[in-house]
Order: C-alpha cells, then sequence, then structure tokens
C-alpha cells in the first residue's frame, strides 16, 4: 500500500538537489509525492541552518507541521539536512518530540529505506525503479558536482554541517547532466559548497577546468556559481574562456575586499589578488558577467572599509550583487573577535553598498538599450540571457506575451528598464 508525501525545501539550491534525490528514492520504496496539504500522511522538511535566520525559519517550518499533527492533517513528520547535522539528535528530540525522525546530511542516502521501515512497519525493499521528480522548472537545472567544504572561513558553519569535502567523478556528473538534459534542460548551473575545490580528492589537486573539458560535448549552457577565488587559475580561466558550451557568467563569492578583513576571514588571498584575478578573467572573456556577494559587519569592519567595497564595484564593474549582514554564529572562530559590529549599523551598510550598486547598475543598463540579445523565456513575460542567473539576479521582461512554452529561445531587443530589470520586445 503507497502512502502520501510533501516536501517542503528550505535554503539554496544545493539542498534543492538534494530534495530531488530524495524524491526519487522516495518514490522506489512505496511513497507517492503531492503537493503539501493535500491530504499527505507524511512531510519531509529538507532545512537549512546556516545562520541564525536561516535556523529560525527551520524551527517556524517545524512548529507549523507540528501543529498540523496534532489536527490529525498528517501523520508523520520527518526533518532532514542541515538543521539536524548542526545540532545533537538528543537535544532535538527533547525540543521536538513530535518529529518521528531526524536525518542529517550525511545519512540522506539511506533515508527512504529508515522513513519507509518507519511508516510501513516492516523493512522495505524497492518495488519500483527510481524516477526523478523536478522541484524546479524543466528548462534549468543545478548540477551538484560535490559535497562539503574544506575551506572553514571564520565566520562559517558549512564544513561543520556538510563535512569534509568529496567529488562526484566525472561520469556520474555527466549521467546527472544527461538525466536533466533527457528532461528538457537547455542550461546547467553547476554548484558546490565550493565548485573550484572540484577534483582535489581524486586528482591531488583542484581542477575544474578538466571537468569543463569533459562536459565540453553537452548541448547546453553551462553556468559556474560558488567559485572560490583563490583557486582561480589561469588554466581555469582559459578553459571557461574557451569552452564554447560555458557561458560568459560567473557567480564568486568574494565576502569583502579589504585585505585585512579578508585574512580575518581566512579567504586565502588578499584584495590584490582579487583585483588582479578579475582583470585576468575580463581580459580573456571581454563579455563576461560577474555575480558576487559581500557581507557587511564581520568584526572589525569600519566605515573606510564599506567606502572600499563601494570603490571595488565601481573600479571592477561587478554585475550582480548580493549583500547580507553578518551572522554572529557560535561555533564559529569569528564569533570570539573584538570589535562585533552592531546588527543596525551592518543593517545600514548593506543599504549603502545596495543602493550604491543600483546607482551604478543603472547608469550601466541605459548603455545597453537597443542592444538584440538571445533569451530563455522563462515564462509570465520574463526571460532570462546568459548574463542572468535564475532567482538571484535582475529579469528581462518583455512588453507582452509571447504565447511561447517556458524553455523556449528567443531573440529580444532591449527597450527599457524598469527598477534593476530590463524591458524588452522580441525580434525575429
Amino acid at each position: 500500500m503507497e502512502k502520501k508525501f510533501s516536501l517542503i525545501s528550505l535554503g539554496c539550491a544545493r539542498t534543492l538537489v538534494d530534495s530531488e534525490q530524495m524524491v526519487q528514492s522516495m518514490q522506489s520504496v512505496g511513497f507517492t509525492m503531492v503537493p503539501e496539504g493535500t491530504k499527505e500522511e507524511v512531510t519531509v522538511l529538507n532545512t537549512c541552518s546556516f545562520i541564525q535566520a536561516a535556523i529560525e525559519e527551520t524551527e517556524h517550518n517545524i512548529d507549523l507541521l507540528i501543529e498540523r499533527k496534532q489536527q490529525q492533517l498528517i501523520e508523520t513528520i520527518c526533518v532532514v539536512g542541515c538543521y539536524p547535522s548542526r545540532f545533537k539528535e538528543k537535544e532535538l528530540q527533547e525540543k521536538y518530540p513530535e518529529v518521528d525522525l531526524w536525518s542529517t546530511t550525511k545519512d540522506e542516502s539511506t533515508l527512504h529505506q529508515r522513513l519507509a521501515e518507519l511508516v510501513f512497519k516492516r523493512r522495505y525493499t524497492p518495488v519500483q525503479k527510481k524516477r526523478y521528480t523536478k522541484l524546479s522548472p524543466s528548462h534549468y537545472s543545478y548540477l551538484k558536482i560535490s559535497e562539503g567544504c574544506d575551506n572553514w572561513c571564520t565566520f562559517c558553519t558549512i564544513p561543520k554541517i556538510r563535512g569534509k569535502h568529496t567529488s562526484k567523478t566525472i561520469d556520474e556528473i555527466r549521467q546527472d547532466a544527461k538525466i536533466q538534459i533527457g528532461m528538457g534542460a537547455k542550461e546547467l548551473i553547476m554548484i558546490a559548497e565550493d565548485t573550484t575545490a572540484w577534483g582535489e580528492d581524486i586528482y591531488g589537486e583542484p581542477c575544474l577546468e578538466r571537468l569543463i573539458e569533459g562536459l565540453a560535448d553537452l548541448d547546453v549552457w553551462i553556468r559556474l556559481m560558488y567559485i572560490f577565488p583563490s583557486r582561480v587559475t589561469d588554466r581555469l580561466i582559459q578553459a571557461i574562456a574557451t569552452t564554447k558550451n560555458v557561458i560568459p557568467y560567473i557567480d564568486i563569492p568574494i565576502q569583502h575586499v579589504n585585505s585585512d578583513l579578508l585574512a580575518s576571514m581566512n579567504r586565502r588571498h588578499d584584495k590584490a589578488f582579487l583585483e588582479k584575478m578579475i582583470t585576468d578573467m575580463r581580459t580573456a572573456i571581454p563579455d563576461l558577467a560577474i555575480r558576487t556577494t559581500f557581507i557587511c559587519g564581520f568584526p572589525g569592519e569600519t566605515e573606510e572599509h564599506v567606502n572600499e567595497i563601494c570603490d571595488f564595484i565601481d573600479t571592477h564593474k561587478i554585475d550582480h550583487i548580493g549583500c547580507f549582514t553578518y551572522s554572529k554564529e557560535r561555533e564559529t572562530r569569528s564569533a570570539r573577535y573584538d570589535q562585533q559590529v552592531p546588527a543596525e549599523i551592518a543593517k545600514q551598510r548593506v543599504d549603502k553598498i545596495m543602493a550604491h550598486h543600483f546607482k551604478w547598475r543603472g547608469e550601466q543598463q541605459l548603455q545597453r538599450m537597443g542592444e538584440t540579445i538571445n533569451v530563455i523565456y522563462e515564462g509570465n513575460r520574463l526571460c532570462r540571457s546568459v548574463y542572468e542567473a535564475p532567482d538571484v539576479d535582475s529579469v528581462i521582461v518583455l512588453e507582452s506575451d509571447p504565447n511561447i512554452a517556458s524553455g523556449t529561445k528567443i531573440n529580444v531587443k532591449l527597450t527599457g528598464v524598469s527598477g534593476i530589470d530590463f524591458l524588452a520586445k522580441i525580434v525575429s
């Protein structure tokens, strides 16, 4: 007898990939996935706990699931992923006795077996071949190439939560890619905790360029994200520049540009390295779009350091940014640093940087009016080009509904600007 389950996926794209794999495994042992709130017996909550705000979101969702269980709307609650990986299971069991099963990131591969035994009250073997269920649109997919992180940045909990870095093999990644392409993907977004660490545990040194070459024959856009600056080499830059299906876009979280703060963060490079890296990238890839993120309010940061970020954005023409306030996490080294910055000041600095970038970006957008570019249609009059990643960057808004399927590639002419987004019309 099959049981219905729903799945809630919190956090980043890496968690989303894990969620899709959970769905695939659970469907092989007698579970049927249904939308949340449609008389499911089981709910799986895949969590994030990277920073305090993510912990609060996770705990809010657990509270809501417990309410539903008390109302007899669901029978079984399973909480998986980063949250149970960060805290001891005994503590979680005492805090949330209503949760039936906890599973860390290391235990996710056996989740379907454990949950089947819990729900069906007997050891359960696969009843059907695994089938992949997409939780994101079919025309793009996240391609997770490794797990874990060995960087130990002083502000970050990921190495504790996700464990030691482990690369997938080229054959495994190619198989994942072919599955996604077979389901309609026209764009593969390469992700990991640190994509540039790929291969170190297999070949003795990081060699993302080797993986890029191994995927060069695939007829899709390949977008690179989560690039760690200190591992960017001339070989990698050349591989990106010369591999036809790797699009001119790089997501490279910088976090800060001040050399003293970068050392305090244990980022293993300084401002001069960042400046040379970006210069080398733009020389090799003239039309490159760069996305990065900054942390505001890291211990010891001053207003002069924030001005340094603004000047860096102007000088190096950073196309897309995300900016976040520093979160003091108890297990991290930076939580013990002196000169902690008040949260309100950190928030003001985020606003200052975002406003500065908005003004700079608006000036750059106006220079592109009349340009014709190839885009992927997202639906609801929204498009993306190679220069915009899904969910995190701006979009291109069409003047009228094109009446075409999502995932269709079309040519558009940029005609205007609305906020951070472009306006455009279809051209033949």
